[in-house]
């Protein structure tokens, strides 16, 4: 038997990048992005890939866990299209406009039965005739480096012949940050959920998705991805959220151009503690997992498990993937 979702989740995603590029853009010689401020951006449309690319490898199209958003060849060569994707997953027939409200309940009632992309991030499904728009309960935010990082160019040369010679390979830039610790916002929509019939069972293939997603990014570029902090927060209410939680996390001390690597990192969270206890009554769990790389501190107190000292501060705690 299956549980529908009933509490919404707030999360506090953090993860840090070593000597490689944790979002290009494509508008700036795909460099890593960053503010006006020297803040490394990341796009929840990225976060969400990495999600995708991991059920994909995991779950190898499993019965309720495939996933809708993906490169699908043909057997031309060219890929599927949204409405390719739908017409075969649902067996539709070409006479789709003349049953548009019995297609569009289709689509509502299978898709995200089928695609676990779906059930968490919703889809706007383009099928002519039966234009669908589902809404995810999962969403995130902007992700925000804590630091400043040093983007570096380094040149990079091509074996295959660039054909002026049989000997010259193609040169060219890849852009990298030296090292960068990123903070994403989320939220799991206990309202949103009934549009999906997202259950409680489906958040461990959420967990998966975020922390060995990361994990496992291993292309040149995405190399030296590693997860270190998954936090949710479970509020008792419907329909209530602390908000903001991510923006409260500071770096402990000013140098932020010069961390370099994970041990030089201590995540202050005086700040966010304070705003956690200020709603203490409206929360009723923790769920967290942590690595032991990252050390927090409030006021001037080191903290090296972030799970016990938020036992000892009275919240219930549970361990995701434990």
């Amino acid at each position: 038997m299956t549980n529908k979702l009933k509490n919404r989740r707030e999360i506090v995603f953090i993860y840090d990048v070593k000597d490689a590029n944790p979002n290009g853009d494509p508008d700036d010689s795909n460099r890593p992005r960053l503010d006006k401020d020297g803040i490394n951006i990341v796009t929840d449309v990225r976060l969400k890939r990495t999600m995708r690319d991991y059920w994909l490898s995991r779950y190898n199209g499993a019965k309720g866990k495939d996933v809708l958003v993906k490169k699908f060849e043909k057997e031309d060569g060219d890929l599927f299209s949204m409405a390719d994707l739908i017409t075969n997953a649902l067996n539709l027939q070409d006479n789709v406009k003349e049953k548009s409200g019995e297609v569009k309940k289709l689509i509502r009632d299978e898709i995200p039965k089928n695609y676990l992309d779906v059930r968490f991030f919703g889809a706007a499904i383009t099928l002519k005739g039966a234009n669908v728009s589902i809404t995810g309960p999962a969403q995130f935010g902007i992700g925000r480096s804590l630091n400043k990082p040093r983007v570096t160019t380094h040149t990079i040369t091509a074996t295959f012949s660039t054909g002026d010679s049989k000997q010259a390979g193609a040169f060219g830039e890849t852009h990298v940050v030296e090292y960068s610790i990123i903070a994403f916002p989320g939220i799991i929509s206990e309202t949103t959920a009934k549009e999906t019939n997202l259950t409680e069972e489906d958040l461990n293939t959420f967990w998966d998705g975020l922390w060995y997603g990361t994990k496992e990014l291993n292309t040149r570029s995405k190399f030296n991805h590693n997860p270190r902090l998954l936090l949710s927060v479970v509020s008792k209410e419907k329909e209530f959220q602390i908000g903001g939680l991510s923006r409260l996390l500071r770096l402990d001390g000013e140098n932020y151009s010069e961390i370099k690597s994970e041990e030089d990192v201590t995540i202050d969270i005086a700040d966010f503690m304070s705003r956690l206890n200020q709603y203490k009554d409206n929360i009723d769990k923790i769920e967290i997992i942590e690595d032991d790389l990252i050390n927090f501190s409030v006021d001037d107190t080191n903290i090296n498990n972030l799970g016990d000292y938020l036992t000892q501060q009275g919240y219930m705690i549970d361990k995701i993937l434990d």
